[in-house]
């Protein structure tokens, strides 16, 4: 059948398909071909016919705009070569969320414990404040423990030198500076011990120096000094021979309680003036282990090098030279000293050892 006969069929309601135009290049349309029966394709065109026309669906918008994911920084495109009308709106990077710090726990416990700790430390200083206070000062004298006290200084002298008071506190008491004072104020005082013993006694024990020796000053002037070189007082010239003196080096113009030090005088070779100093403390020591220190008068230190001892009354010269081997010269001047022939007379007793490993004796004339 035809289009046209199949037009003149229609019903007056029915939908008439458009001619599409022809051309002349595309040529008579071949009939399509339809296939069921007649009444189901009506059915069909009916039901379409029913239909309501579909509406074009828009796109719903979301409820909250929630800005696009970012691209890395090195991926992200050019906003100018974006597609679309115009740029591309630039996003603020997205905040990182800051954790949420700890909640600080405190100790309840360390106030209550730091208290305790305070009032710990408050009975401690109370009770040193009022408890331990110094009661009794006890001295004992040199000789006292064996029965024999003999001392120049008395108990009553030396509890003031050391600057303790009754009613001072014991625990804080220094016992280094209670000795600095006594050493200051009483130079015949050697060796010092102080002992604490609670509650409120303080015991002094001391020594003395057994043997004084005398040394001029530059002045002309005597003092009386220790073994260690510890000036003690002032004396006269005649107290000063009561004692073994030091020649050939006066000492400059000291106070009671200080260390010897060499007089310099104009010219002087200060080397010698420290190698005489040296000679004196190494001297003294070595000369108290001897058995006739005490019959010694002085001790000649003119030169450091020729060393001179001068027994009492210039009986004996001895000479000792250097202070090389001294212990071992001494204890020949022992010996020789014992000899009777020796003891009948009086000279010069040699012990250098420069031409031979004997002692010479040289009677004066």
């Amino acid at each position: 059948r035809t289009y046209m006969e199949q037009n003149e069929r229609r019903r007056p309601g029915d939908h008439v398909p458009k001619e599409r135009p022809r051309t002349p290049a595309s040529g008579p349309r071949a009939p399509r071909t339809r296939t069921g029966s007649a009444s189901a394709r009506e059915a069909a065109r009916s039901v379409r016919m029913a239909e309501p026309a579909r509406q074009p669906q828009t796109r719903r918008a979301p409820d909250r705009q929630t800005p696009p994911r970012r691209r890395p920084a090195d991926r992200e495109p050019d906003a100018q070569l974006h597609r679309g009308s115009g740029p591309r709106e630039e996003v603020p990077p997205r905040q990182k969320k800051k954790a949420k710090k700890p909640r600080r726990v405190y100790n309840t416990n360390f106030g209550f414990k730091f208290l305790i700790l305070l009032a710990v430390v408050a009975v401690i200083v109370l009770s040193m404040i009022i408890f331990f206070k110094v009661k009794h000062i006890q001295v004992i004298l040199p000789g006292e423990e064996t029965g024999e006290p003999a001392a120049y200084y008395t108990r009553e002298e030396i509890a003031a030198a050391s600057g303790i008071h009754i009613d001072d506190n014991l625990l804080s008491l220094s016992k280094a500076t209670a000795a600095a004072r006594i050493h200051a104020e009483l130079p015949y005082v050697n060796e010092i011990q102080i002992k604490k013993q609670l509650p409120g006694t303080v015991v002094i024990t001391f020594t003395e120096f057994d043997v004084t020796y005398g040394i001029q000053d530059e002045t002309g002037g005597w003092w009386l000094m220790s073994r260690e070189g510890r000036i003690l007082e002032a004396v006269e010239e005649q107290e000063a021979r009561n004692h073994l003196r030091v020649t050939g080096m006066p000492i400059q113009t000291p106070q009671a309680g200080e260390f010897f030090k060499p007089a310099a005088t104009e010219g002087a070779d200060m080397s010698e003036i420290a190698a005489k100093q040296k000679v004196v403390l190494e001297v003294i020591p070595a000369l108290e282990k001897t058995d006739f220190v005490k019959n010694l008068d002085r001790v000649d230190v003119s030169t450091s090098y020729d060393l001179t001892l001068w027994w009492t009354g210039d009986r004996y010269e001895i000479r000792l030279g250097t202070t090389e081997e001294l212990d071992y010269k001494l204890r020949f001047l022992q010996a020789t000293l014992e000899n009777a022939d020796i003891q009948r007379r009086s000279g010069t007793i040699d012990l250098t050892f420069n031409e031979d490993d004997k002692v010479h004796f040289l009677e004066f004339r």
